[in-house]
């Protein structure tokens, strides 16, 4: 029962295509799924497809880190998923047979081979487009906790993309009051109609500050992945105050270092998911976190270089990017 399927392969940086693959048989211990959708996180994902990240794996591979589909095959020793189960998919464990490529984490495939530690349970009313973007929901949550954030909490946001949209909404959740910086009115409107407030000049920021006379944020968020902004949430968090780096940073990062040691700020570094997908997508079921309204572009899976080159090459215009696979 060897499995054959089409994947997302990048061949060398800025190149996205189709390839097919084949997997060697599934073991008694793992799970086949009919992929129906992926989504393309455009930070980790997208340095891996500039060629900026190798050291999760070099060209030619197979990339992606999140999807759903529906079970169509279960080992004898799987206890907890049955065919027709629908699934959230964090990475695949299958062996490839051929071509010879690095597969990073590969849900970006026609079908996965997986174990039952890397899926999830996708709970009625949450779409497939919805629960393939689970991992980067996920990272929205793992800030907040890493951070130790709570509901007394003031946090003031900046950068207004799918992860600081996603932190900001859990941390709402929590009872914290959230102000958005973005340069982008469109995304500083969307977390307004979330219910929050949001500016897209500095000034604004400061002058909400003063109207009352808060001397700084208790936690500030860097979550626009563009070390030189850092300085933003740095000059404007509290003394005694939480940072909190929700971006990915290829190369060195520099701060003023007298601004954090003079404010006694303390840096918080969370580091992917966190393992929250299912939290994430229960909230999504609860119609706790607003999904839908974060995924902004769909695309058939043919036009893997055009997604590919509107999530990553032009990331101010797109927020949430599914892939989806023909059914």
């Amino acid at each position: 029962m060897s499995i054959e399927a089409k994947a997302v392969c990048f061949p060398r940086a800025d190149i996205a295509e189709l390839a097919d693959v084949k997997f060697a048989d599934p073991g008694p211990d793992q799970v086949v799924v009919k992929m129906n959708a992926s989504g393309i996180s455009a930070g980790t994902e997208g340095s891996i497809f500039r060629g900026t990240r190798t050291h999760n794996g070099t060209f030619p591979l197979i990339t992606g880190y999140q999807g759903a589909g529906v079970v169509e095959w279960a080992g004898d020793q799987v206890s907890d998923y049955s065919v027709g189960d629908r699934v959230a998919i964090t990475s695949t464990s299958g062996t490839l047979i051929e071509p010879e490529l690095d597969i990073v984490w590969g849900t970006h495939c026609s079908r996965i081979v997986a174990s039952a530690k890397d899926m999830l349970p996708i709970p009625d009313g949450v779409s497939d487009a919805e629960a393939s973007l689970c991992t980067v929901w996920a990272v929205g949550l793992q800030g907040p906790t890493v951070c130790g954030l709570t509901g007394e909490d003031t946090v003031l946001v900046v950068g207004l993309g799918l992860i600081g949209l996603a932190f900001a909404q859990v941390a709402a959740d929590m009872g914290a009051e959230v102000i958005g910086l973005d340069l982008s009115e469109e995304r500083a409107g969307m977390l307004r109609e979330f219910g929050m407030t949001a500016f897209t000049e500095r000034a604004d920021v400061e002058a909400w500050m003063s109207d009352r006379s808060m001397p700084g944020f208790p936690v500030a968020v860097e979550a626009t992945g563009h070390a030189p902004v850092v300085d933003v949430p740095l000059e404007l968090v509290a003394r005694g105050g939480r940072l909190v780096w929700q971006g990915w940073y290829p190369d060195r990062v520099s701060f003023d270092y007298n601004e954090a040691h003079g404010k006694m700020v303390v840096m918080h570094f969370p580091c992917g998911s966190g393992n929250f997908q299912g939290t994430l997508l229960d909230m999504i079921a609860a119609g706790r976190f607003n999904a839908s309204a974060l995924i902004s572009h769909r695309f058939a899976v043919a036009d893997c270089q055009e997604a590919y080159n509107l999530a990553v090459l032009q990331a101010g215009k797109s927020l949430g990017v599914v892939l989806e696979w023909p059914q």
